[in-house]
Order: C-alpha cells, then sequence, then structure tokens
C-alpha cells in the first residue's frame, strides 16, 4: 500500500470515510425507490429461478443482470443470503464511493490542486440527485462511475495515443449505456477525442463509433436476445416539458445559487470556445458537449432531474478550470443546500419562495423508516368501515409490520391492472389501506363501496394524480370522483 499517497490525499480520505458513514446510517432504514423495489424484484428472479426480466423498459442490463447479478450469485451460493432492499442499498453507497474516487483522481490527473480537487468532489457528492442515488434511488451513479471511468482512460500523460486505453474507454462507456440508456448520448466523447488528436483524426473517429455500437450491442445482447421495449414517456405535452424542466433543473437538480454559478461557467466556457478549440483541448471540449446535449436531452424527458446527472460533472470540470473562488462558491451553496433550499410549490401549488428542508433531509426522510408518522395519521381516518388510498407504498407498511410498528397483516388482492395488489387490513377487515398503485381499480374499489366502506384519499395523493399541473389552485373540495367511485379527501401536514 502506498501510504505516501494516502497522506498527500489524506483530506479526501477522511472525506470518504465521512461520507460513507453518512449513506451507512441509512442501510437499516428501508428503501423508498419504487424503481429501486423493482430492481430488487427483478434481480431475485434471476438468481431464484434463472429468469431474465427488465423493471423499466428498454432495461439496464450492466446493473441488473451483470453487477447486481453477479452480487447476488455470491452471496447466495457463498454466504447463503439473498439479495434484498439492504443489500441493493449497499451497492448503491459502493457505486457512489467509486464515483467520487474516479472523479476525484481524474481531476488530480488534469493537474488540478489537491485542495480544488477536493471541493469539486464535494459539490459532486452532495449534489441533490448524486446524494438521493447514494442513500436510495436507481442506478445513475453506477452509470456515472463507468462514463468518468471512459474519460479517464483517455487521459494520458503523453499526448501520443494508447489503443488499449481507448478500447477500455469504449467497454466502460458500453457499460454506462447498460446502467441508464440515456447515458449513450455521451458516445461523442469517443470521436471527439480521436479528431482532436492530430495521430488519429477522421478515421479513427469513424473506427471509435463503429467499435462503440458493437460494444454496446455486446453488452446489451441479453436484453436484445429476449426482445427489446420502447421506455416510458415522460406523459408529458410540449408546454409541460419546457415549464416542468426549468423547475426540475433549477430547485431539484441543483439549487438556485449552484444553478445561476453553473450557467456562468458554461456561458462563460462557450465565449472561449474558438480558442480552446485551436489548442484542441480534449477535456474542455467535451465537457462543454455533454454539458449542452444533456441539458437539451433533458426537455425531452423531464420527469426525472437525475437525468441531469450525467452534466454535472463536466460542469464542475470547467468549473474547476476557470477559478478556486468559483469552486469554493460551489461547494458552500452544495453544502447549503443539502440542509436548506428554496422552493416555490407547495403540495404542488405555486406559492411565493419559501425555506425548505434540504436535499439530505429531503431525501432520507422518503425512506420507510421516516414514514411512521403518516402511517400513525393515517389510522385517525380509521374510525367507521373505510378503505383508506395515502401517499403510502406497500414497501412503507411492509417496514413498519414487520418491526411490530402497527397492528396491521397483510394481503393480496387481485385487481384488472395489477394482478397482485398489497393491502393492509386492520381490526379485521374494518379497515383497508391501499397503496397509491390502488387508484385506478375502479371495479375492486367499486365493490369496496358497494360492501359500505367509507372511501377515503389522501387530498395532496389525488392532487398528484389528477390535478398535478393546476399549480395555480389548490384542491378544495372535499370530495372527489374517480370513475364510479366518490372519494371523501383528507389532508395530512
Amino acid at each position: 500500500m502506498n501510504f505516501s499517497a494516502l497522506s498527500r490525499h489524506g483530506a479526501f480520505v477522511a472525506f470518504l470515510i465521512l461520507y460513507g458513514a453518512i449513506l451507512a446510517l441509512q442501510f437499516d432504514h428501508g428503501l423508498a425507490s419504487g424503481d429501486g423495489h423493482g430492481i430488487v424484484r427483478t434481480t431475485q428472479a434471476l438468481l431464484n429461478s434463472g429468469q431474465l426480466d427488465v423493471s423499466r423498459p428498454p432495461g439496464h442490463p450492466t446493473t441488473e443482470f451483470y453487477l447486481f447479478g453477479a452480487v447476488g450469485w455470491v452471496l447466495q451460493k457463498g454466504f447463503g443470503a439473498d439479495f434484498d432492499d439492504k443489500v441493493y442499498l449497499v451497492c448503491q453507497a459502493i457505486g457512489a464511493l467509486a464515483t467520487l474516487i474516479v472523479f476525484y483522481n481524474l481531476l488530480y490527473r488534469l493537474g488540478a490542486a489537491r485542495l480544488c480537487s477536493l471541493l469539486a468532489t464535494i459539490c459532486l457528492a452532495f449534489s441533490a440527485q448524486f446524494l438521493l442515488n447514494a442513500v436510495d434511488g436507481e442506478e445513475f451513479n453506477f452509470g456515472l462511475v463507468f462514463l468518468l471511468l471512459a474519460v479517464r482512460f483517455l487521459v494520458v500523460p503523453s499526448a501520443k495515443p494508447n489503443f488499449g486505453r481507448l478500447l477500455l474507454s469504449i467497454f466502460c462507456f458500453a457499460l454506462c449505456t447498460g446502467c441508464r440508456p440515456e447515458f449513450v448520448f455521451a458516445a461523442i466523447i469517443l470521436p471527439i477525442y480521436c479528431l482532436l488528436n492530430p495521430e488519429l483524426g477522421r478515421k479513427y473517429a469513424l473506427l471509435s463509433v463503429v467499435l462503440s455500437a458493437v460494444a454496446v450491442l455486446m453488452v446489451w445482447l441479453p436484453i436484445l436476445l429476449m426482445g427489446i421495449r420502447a421506455p416510458y414517456t415522460a406523459g408529458m405535452n410540449l408546454r409541460e416539458s419546457i415549464l416542468g424542466g426549468v423547475y426540475r433543473i433549477i430547485f431539484q437538480a441543483f439549487t438556485p445559487p449552484v444553478f445561476l454559478l453553473l450557467c456562468w461557467t458554461l456561458i462563460s466556457a462557450l465565449r472561449e470556445w474558438p480558442r480552446q478549440m485551436r489548442s484542441r483541448n480534449f477535456i474542455f471540449t467535451i465537457s462543454c458537449c455533454v454539458s449542452v446535449i444533456f441539458l437539451a436531452v433533458f426537455f425531452l424527458h423531464p420527469s426525472k432531474a437525475a437525468h441531469l446527472l450525467v452534466a454535472l460533472p463536466f460542469l464542475l470540470l470547467l468549473a474547476v478550470d476557470r477559478s478556486l473562488g468559483l469552486v469554493l462558491a460551489l461547494a458552500f451553496f452544495t453544502l447549503l443546500g443539502s440542509v436548506v433550499n428554496i422552493d416555490i410549490f407547495k403540495d404542488r401549488e405555486l406559492v411565493r419562495p419559501f425555506l425548505t428542508a434540504g436535499s439530505y433531509f429531503q431525501t432520507i426522510h422518503q425512506k420507510p423508516y421516516y414514514r411512521l408518522s403518516y402511517l400513525r395519521k393515517l389510522f385517525d381516518q380509521c374510525e367507521d368501515p373505510a378503505v383508506i388510498i395515502g401517499n403510502a407504498w406497500p414497501w412503507d407498511f411492509e417496514y413498519h409490520v414487520e418491526r411490530a410498528s402497527l397492528p396491521l397483516h397483510e394481503k393480496d388482492l387481485h385487481g384488472e391492472i395489477k394482478k397482485d395488489l398489497s393491502a393492509f387490513f386492520s381490526n379485521g377487515d374494518h379497515c383497508v389501506f391501499l397503496s397509491p398503485e390502488a387508484i385506478y381499480e375502479n371495479a375492486l374499489l367499486s365493490e369496496w363501496q358497494r360492501k359500505g366502506y367509507a372511501m377515503k384519499m389522501d387530498a395532496k395523493l389525488y392532487r398528484t394524480f389528477f390535478a398535478r399541473y393546476d399549480v395555480r389552485s389548490g384542491v378544495s373540495s372535499a370530495t372527489a370522483n374517480v370513475g364510479d367511485v366518490s372519494f371523501s379527501l383528507f389532508r395530512i401536514d
């Protein structure tokens, strides 16, 4: 072990230990992400029955098949353990730490000072979407680590190209597309590398595109063999995509101060484009291109702010190249945003800007462990025989039922849309608690209503499903009809 290297980067090592401890504190608090539960179920099906499936189309072969499949197989065969929610959360934390290590190493190899490299890494680590996917979430950080590795392999001490490293870069890029398909738009880094290198040029740029396509096909081969399906759409029209996209960029992907600083960084960099192109600056070129491409592509599918996560490391590379003061400001406002933030929506209603909990608290409070207070307030609606649809998912109930925190028992109901619908019963069949996935089960809900059950729904949940884009007014009515079923709306602060 190179102890001298560790001592030189002691501050970064200490930060990694601290960050790892922050993530580890949440391992026993449950998994909040619905997509995360889908990934766990898909991995379990692969291990237990050999059935290859996708949790979300078109698929995520790198994580669901290669990485998690391998981890689950080792646990199952070597230790008799299952790939469960906790193992998934540990994998998410490892993926986040690996991303930070690669990013820090990339900055250092590019000549950034250790302090600047550390501050930029802190900016990435505590950015809202990176933190969300480190504590819980989906495979975005795994995609990011493979993409950064692809860039790292292209950064060599000498100007002479290394074809072995170029092939490794292509392979890492292919793996990153298997984590998140949208990362395919970053393919531009490979031909840019060839075009800017005087010993390669257009011929090798074209070859890199062909080899990248072959590598992507190899990574995606299991999905192609079972039949690829189109991804889900965002379900937004043009106006909603633009307005919703702008909101998510400013308030969810970043915070307003960080967004302004990053905008200034990108605009200043683009003004220097002609000079940097004459000097064939590879890192500058790909940082500008990737940032612009993913900011533009985001508006095609602005349903998740995490889609912008891929642009953040490249924007930070541009910031590091400008000044230490800029990176200090970014680090300060990023850390501040993890504690306290600004928002303009309250219960999906547009209001004046107000202070709200930062990204760290918003992230952890989604976890089942922190949902007990809300679940207990749902019980206050159980005065008469009632079917209650609250803003809580089956794993929120299951987490506390397993720990005997709630007097409930679970049954699976047969719905028209979802065949296995989790329902939680209290006092025999006196009260039935359903998750939001039951909202469209009109036949099942009508049957409960005919039996004399009062039908109740959280008003915020109703707004989320049926009035999400009516941002200028709240839901004032005490009742609402969903299909043939009339619901009484209740509010929980």
